[in-house]
């Protein structure tokens, strides 16, 4: 293990020295880590994201050179039965009384 020596701005400094205080953590370099762990788990988690977001276009831009695109000359009335198949999907698996829930 490294040791660092790392300079915060005051508010952080005295968030850090708040963690301790409530007994969260045993000392700076606890809250140093746990804050490093959080970081690494979100930034993991954006490239993740960020991967599946490529692969759906990858497989739309792959579609498209296939011919199975849709050609939509109406944009407003395309994104209207859009709406509506999703409402009526959502009262198919909603149950009753989503329609009254959906509508608020």
């Amino acid at each position: 293990m490294s040791t660092l020596n790392i300079d915060l701005p005051e508010p952080l400094d005295a968030f850090v020295q708040a963690q301790i205080g409530a007994g969260d953590y045993r000392d700076a370099a606890d809250v140093v880590q746990a804050g490093l762990r959080l970081l690494k788990s979100q930034t993991e988690a954006q490239a993740a994201k960020l991967e599946r977001l490529r692969a759906a276009i990858q497989v739309g831009l792959d579609e498209l050179e296939r011919g199975e695109g849709i050609e939509v000359t109406d944009l407003d009335a395309h994104f209207d039965t859009l709406e509506a198949e999703v409402e009526a999907e959502f009262r198919l698996t909603a149950g009753p009384g989503a329609q009254g829930r959906a509508a608020a």
